[in-house]
């Protein structure tokens, strides 16, 4: 077992004096011990922040099924989201009643240079994650693990868009070297075709189908954009919808100090995809319209095009959760979204 790493804060601050001062968290009369979990493909390196101890595990079921019920008592425990790598551990220690925060990368990126962490290793991510976990908590929300149909819809519409960006890569560089490729864009299309199928098949098993007619009810917005909105949707509880825009990654980061004022920009810190779907959706969406006068609107203000079609991706998104949240489709309720 590793033992743990000497002078992470560069403040001079010893561990064991951050541990000390720790607050530790009770519930109903049991306390809850801080656990980091940094993942890889074939290994766990866990970090108690009660304890200042490390241990590293295999990443397969039967090992983090052992381990967990070795636990005594509920945990929280801070996963950095890694591909699927952390799937196996997220959904045993959810079935077994511990807490789960799962940590953006990007997000314990810029905390490690808040902190100024200098290295970085499983064993400094680790103990980074159950730092966050310990100073952070009230400003985090513990996940709940959506159905495997759900989790299998979202990996779809990943993969989809992983077949599109190399279709394009591939016709473009294919027609640079003027070779023939018209047997494999069809292969594409028949792929894209199956997965689109099985994408519908799903938001049938899952019983969105109103949510699913509600998005597809907008001008501009086609069966997968519509499959795309209604699975976001599904994916937390937005009490309004900013906060969804903010999920989507197409809220506004502003940067403003005393005279300075910097150029606002897209978050993006949301899946990708779902930004260029509607961002696709934008041009189609102007055959209607209302939304046709809000891009010219746009465009009036000086914007360039490409900021005006973001800005009514935008509005697209708005009108999508309305929609989802009344359960009512464009037609009927276009004029109060």
């Amino acid at each position: 077992m590793p033992q743990p790493i000497d002078h992470k804060l560069a403040s001079g601050e010893s561990r064991l004096s951050r541990q000390l001062t720790a607050e530790v968290i009770v519930t109903n009369h049991v306390s809850l011990r801080t656990l980091g979990v940094d993942v890889a493909k074939h290994e766990l390196v866990i970090y108690c922040w009660e304890h200042g101890d490390y241990q590293r595990l295999n990443n397969d079921s039967g090992s983090i099924s052992g381990w967990l019920d070795r636990l005594h008592g509920p945990q929280r425990l801070a996963v950095e989201s890694t591909s699927d790598y952390h799937l196996e551990i997220v959904e045993q220690a959810i079935a077994r009643g511990h807490r789960v925060y799962l940590i953006n990368p990007r997000q314990l990126a810029h905390y490690r240079d808040s902190v100024n962490l200098r290295h970085k290793s499983d064993p400094d991510d680790a103990w980074l994650l159950a730092r966050f976990l310990d100073r952070e908590a009230a400003d985090l929300r513990p996940i709940s693990l959506p159905d495997r149909k759900a989790r299998t819809l979202w990996a779809l519409l990943k993969r989809r868009a992983l077949v599109v960006e190399t279709r394009k890569q591939l016709r473009q560089s294919l027609e640079g070297l003027k070779l023939p490729h018209q047997a494999l864009m069809t292969q594409f299309r028949c792929l894209l075709a199956r997965i689109d199928r099985r994408i519908r098949e799903l938001i049938q098993a899952l019983g969105w189908q109103s949510h699913y007619a509600s998005c597809r009810s907008i001008p501009g917005i086609g069966p997968v954009n519509a499959a795309a909105l209604t699975c976001a949707f599904h994916r937390g509880h937005f009490d309004r919808s900013d906060a969804f825009i903010a999920y989507l990654g197409l809220d506004i980061r502003r940067r403003e100090s005393g005279r300075y004022k910097g150029k606002s920009k897209l978050t993006k810190r949301g899946e990708p995809e779902l930004r260029r779907l509607l961002y696709c959706a934008a041009q189609p969406a102007r055959c209607h319209a209302r939304f046709d006068r809000y891009y010219l609107a746009q465009l009036d203000k000086g914007l360039p095009k490409t900021a005006a079609k973001v800005i009514l991706a935008r509005k697209l998104a708005r009108v999508a959760f309305a929609l989802m949240t009344r359960q009512t489709s464009f037609q009927e309720n276009h004029q109060h979204c």
